[in-house]
C-alpha cells in the first residue's frame, strides 16, 4: 500500500438535483478513484538483454516469463526452506488461523476521535474481519460496517497490515497490529492524514514491493489475476526463472556466448549489485517512471536509472529518514564512498535468511574486513575500542519504536562517527508547516536523457498529489514539466501531467488540449482518455466527455472508474444506459459508495421508482455514513414510499453527520406535516429558518402550515 497515498486523489463532481414532488434537492457526488499511472517516457531505445562486463544476462528480456519459487525448490532446498522464513519471503501472507501473531479478542476498540468511529479486528469461523461502527452519546448504534481481512502484509517484526479483495483489487483495511507495543491501531497515515476508511487500496507502485509482481489485469487499473503469490520471492532477485530451469531440466537453448539464465547478484557490478536491492530500499520522497514502464517491468541485473528515477530532499537530516531509505544513507556514508563499489548490501546482508538469525560479531565482521582492529582507538584514546564492542551501537543509529511513523524499529544505515549521539525525530518527517521552506528535490538515480527534466516536474507533482499541498510544489511542476516539453515535443506523459496540473488550477480549456496531446502521442493512454473526459465535464461539454470514456472503456473495459464516469455523464442524456454502465461498475467493485449513490438517485428522479432507489441508498451509508446528503436522501425515498417512521431515522442520522442540514429539517417537517403533526413541523421548519434565514422553501411551508 502506498502510504503516501491515502487515496487522497478523490474528485468530486457536484450538480444540484431536484428529487420528489416536494424534496429541495440535493447532492450529486461522483467519486473518480483511479489516480494516473506514474510514467514518464524517454526515446532512448533499450538493449534487449543486460551486459554486465562479458556476461549476457538473457533473463533480463522482457518476454521471459516468472515461474514462481516453487520452481526454484527442487535444485535450492535448503535455501528456499531458509527463505521462507526470512522477513522478505514472509512479506504478504493468507491471513489464517496457522500465521497468527496478533493478540484475540481485541482487548479495547481502537476509537479515532476525528471521525467518530470506532474499530476492532475479529476472529469468527476461522475466519477475520474488521468491524467498524458508530454509536451515540447514549450508546444506540447508529453505523456499522464489516469487511473480511483476506491477506496480511509484513512480516510481523515489526507490525503487519491487512487487507481485502474486491475482485483482484486489494483494499487496505483501517487497523494494524503494532508487534513492539503489542497492540491494535490505525494503520499507517491513518491519522496523519486523515482516516481513509476502507477506501485505500494497493497500487501497482506499493505492492510492487511488498510482494512478488503481481500479474496485472490488463483491462482495468490496479488490479491482478489470480491466484495472488505470497511473500517477495527468489525470482525478485534473480530474475525470472523460464529459462534456468529449461536450462537445468537440459532444454535445447539458442543462447549467446557468455549468456547466463539466471542473475546471482553477487556477480554483477557494484552498481547494479546495488540497484536489486535499491528497487524496494530505496524509497525517497518522490518517483518517476521512465517511458512506458510499469511497476512490474523491472529485471535484477538492469540498471535501475533505465527504469525509473528516485527523488530526495537536496539537504539530508541525521535526526530522520524514510522507513525504506537504507540504500540512499549507506551512499552518504564514508564507508560507502571511499569503498571504491566494494561495499554493497550483501556485505552485510544475506536475504537468504532471517535478520534474525545474525549475531553483532557478524556484523562486526563485516567491518573488521576493512577496518583492521588493530588500526582502531585504543586505550588512552578519546573514543577508546575493545574487543568485546558491537560497531553498530556506536555508528549506525537505531530508531527506537516510539517515535517512528509506521511503529517500527529501524537501523539507519548512514554509517558515521558518534551516529548514537544524534536523536531520532521523525514527528515532522510527513508533515510541513507554512514557516517550513519547499524541499528542493534531487535526483539520487536518474538518467542523462532528455525526459529528465519532464522526470524532475512529475516527482513534483507527485509530491504536491501524495504529501504536501504547498503551491510550490505544483510550481515546481509546471516549470519543469514546460522546461522538458521545450527539449522533446512528443512526450506524451508531460502533456498528461500538464494537463492534471491545468485541471487541478481549474483551466479546463488548457487542460483538454494537454490530455488531446497526450492521447495523440499514445493513443493506448486510458488515463489520458478518461481524465481527457473529465476536463470535457468541467467545461461543460458533455458530449466530448462521455465520448473520451467510451475511449477509456474501449482500452480497459473493466475499470470501474470508467463505467461510474461514463454512467454518471450519461444520467441526462441516456438514463438507461447510465444504469446499465453504473451496474457494471458495481459487478466489478462493490466498495465505492458514490456509484451506489448514483443508481439511487437515479431511480428516484429519472426513473420515479423511489422503492428501488432505496437499497441503493442503504448500501451507500452503510459504505459511508458521512457521503454528503446520503441519509437526506434516504429519508427522502422512505418518505415517496410512505415509510414515515424510517424516513424521519434517516434524516435524524444527517443530523448526526451535519447537525445543521436545512434541507434535512425542511423535509423532516413535510413529514411531520404529512404525518399531521403540526407541531413538530412547526418546529423542524423553524430550525431551518434558523441555520437559514434566507431559505424561501422552508418559509412558504411554514406559511402553508399556518393557514
Amino acid at each position: 500500500m502506498n502510504n503516501k497515498n491515502p487515496k487522497s486523489k478523490i474528485k468530486l463532481i457536484r450538480g444540484i438535483i431536484i428529487f420528489g414532488f416536494f424534496l429541495a434537492g440535493a447532492i450529486v457526488v461522483i467519486q473518480s478513484r483511479r489516480p494516473a499511472a506514474d510514467k514518464s517516457e524517454s526515446s532512448k531505445p533499450l538493449p534487449r538483454y543486460v551486459k554486465d562486463g562479458d556476461v549476457i544476462y538473457v533473463n533480463t528480456a522482457p518476454d521471459i516469463r516468472f515461474v514462481g519459487s516453487e520452481a526454484c525448490r527442487g535444485c535450492h532446498p535448503d535455501i528456499y526452506d531458509s527463505y521462507l522464513k526470512s522477513e522478505m519471503g514472509r512479506s504478504m501472507a493468507k491471513l489464517d488461523s496457522t500465521n497468527i501473531i496478533e493478540s484475540y479478542p481485541q482487548k479495547q476498540p481502537v476509537y479515532d476521535s476525528e471521525k467518530n468511529f470506532y474499530y476492532e479486528m475479529v476472529k469468527k469461523d476461522g475466519r477475520f474481519y474488521q468491524r467498524e461502527y458508530r454509536i451515540d452519546k447514549r450508546g444506540k448504534l447508529l453505523h456499522e460496517r464489516w469487511l473480511e481481512a483476506e491477506y496480511a502484509i509484513g512480516s510481523g517484526n515489526n507490525l503487519r497490515m491487512y487487507f481485502h479483495d474486491e475482485n483482484g483489487m486489494v483494499y487496505q483495511l483501517p487497523l494494524t497490529w503494532y508487534v513492539h507495543q503489542n497492540r491494535w491501531d490505525l494503520s499507517p497515515g491513518y491519522r496523519d492524514f486523515g482516516n481513509v476508511r476502507f477506501s485505500r487500496y494497493a497500487s501497482s507502485k506499493c505492492i510492487s514491493c511488498h510482494n512478488s509482481f503481481m500479474r496485472p489485469r490488463p483491462t482495468a487499473n490496479d488490479r491482478y489475476e489470480k491466484p495472488f503469490p505470497f511473500g517477495i520471492g527468489c525470482e525478485r532477485c534473480h530474475g525470472p526463472g523460464e529459462l534456468h530451469v529449461k536450462q537445468m531440466r537440459g532444454d535445447k537453448l539458442d543462447l549467446p556466448p557468455h549468456a547466463r539464465t539466471i542473475v546471482n547478484p553477487r556477480k554483477l557490478s557494484p552498481l547494479r549489485q546495488l540497484d536489486v536491492c535499491r528497487q524496494c530500499h530505496l524509497q525517497g520522497k518522490a518517483w518517476a517512471l521512465h517511458g512506458e514502464s510499469d511497476w512490474f517491468d523491472y529485471r535484477p541485473a538492469k540498471l535501475l536509472e533505465s527504469h525509473r528515477s528516485v527523488y530526495f530532499p537536496q539537504q539530508s537530516r541525521k535526526e530522520v529518514f524514510e522507513v525504506a531509505d537504507s540504500a540512499h544513507r549507506l551512499s552518504l556514508s564514508r564507508c560507502f564512498k571511499e569503498s571504491n563499489g566494494a561495499l554493497t548490501c550483501i556485505n552485510c546482508h544475506n536475504p537468504h535468511y532471517s535478520i534474525k538469525t545474525f549475531t553483532a560479531g557478524h556484523y562486526n565482521s563485516a567491518c573488521l574486513a576493512c577496518h583492521s582492529s588493530g588500526n582502531l582507538p585504543g586505550a588512552g584514546e578519546k573514543s577508546p575500542h575493545t574487543a568485546a564492542d558491537n560497531c553498530i551501537t556506536c555508528h549506525m543509529n537505531r530508531t527506537g519504536t516510539d517515535n517512528t511513523l509506521h511503529g517500527v524499529s529501524n537501523t539507519d544505515h548512514w554509517i558515521r562517527i558518534g551516529a548514537n549521539q544524534t536523536v531520532i525525530d521523525w514527528s515532522t518527517l510527513r508533515r510541513s508547516s507554512a514557516g517550513d521552506s519547499a524541499l528542493n528535490l534531487v535526483p539520487d538515480i536518474d538518467a542523462p536523457d532528455e525526459g529528465r527534466n519532464i522526470r524532475r516536474g512529475i516527482a513534483y507533482l507527485d509530491l504536491y498529489n501524495e504529501l504536501d499541498r504547498r503551491s510550490a510544489y505544483r510550481d515546481s511542476a509546471l516549470f519543469y514539466l514546460n522546461r522538458g516539453l521545450g527539449q522533446t515535443k512528443n512526450n506524451a506523459m508531460a502533456y498528461f501531467y500538464l494537463g492534471k496540473i491545468q485541471f487541478d488550477l481549474g483551466e479546463y480549456e488548457q487542460s483538454i488540449f494537454s490530455f488531446e496531446r497526450a492521447v495523440t502521442f499514445r493513443p493506448n493512454l486510458a488515463e489520458g482518455f478518461f481524465w481527457l473526459g473529465k476536463a470535457c465535464m468541467a467545461n461543460k461539454n458533455r458530449g466530448l466527455a462521455i465520448e473520451n470514456y467510451r475511449k477509456a472503456l474501449a482500452l480497459k473495459p473493466d475499470e470501474p472508474a470508467y463505467l461510474e464516469s461514463l454512467g454518471t455523464a450519461l444520467v441526462e442524456a441516456n438514463p438507461d444506459e447510465a444504469v446499465n454502465a453504473l451496474e457494471q461498475a458495481i459487478q466489478l467493485d462493490q466498495q465505492n459508495p458514490f456509484t451506489y449513490y448514483t443508481l439511487g438517485n437515479l431511480y428516484a428522479i429519472s426513473f420515479r421508482q423511489p422503492e428501488k432507489a432505496l437499497a441503493y441508498y442503504q448500501m451507500a451509508v452503510m459504505l459511508d455514513p458521512d457521503l454528503p446528503n446520503g441519509f437526506l436522501n434516504l429519508g427522502n425515498a422512505y418518505t415517496l414510499v410512505g415509510n414515515y417512521k424510517e424516513a424521519i431515522t434517516s434524516y435524524e442520522k444527517e443530523f448526526s453527520v451535519r447537525p445543521s442540514s436545512p434541507l434535512a429539517f425542511v423535509n423532516l417537517g413535510r413529514v411531520y406535516t404529512l404525518m399531521g403533526k403540526k407541531t413538530e413541523a412547526r418546529n423542524a421548519f423553524h430550525k431551518a429558518l434558523q441555520i437559514d434565514p434566507t431559505m424561501t422553501l422552508a418559509r412558504q411551508f411554514l406559511q402553508q402550515l399556518e393557514n
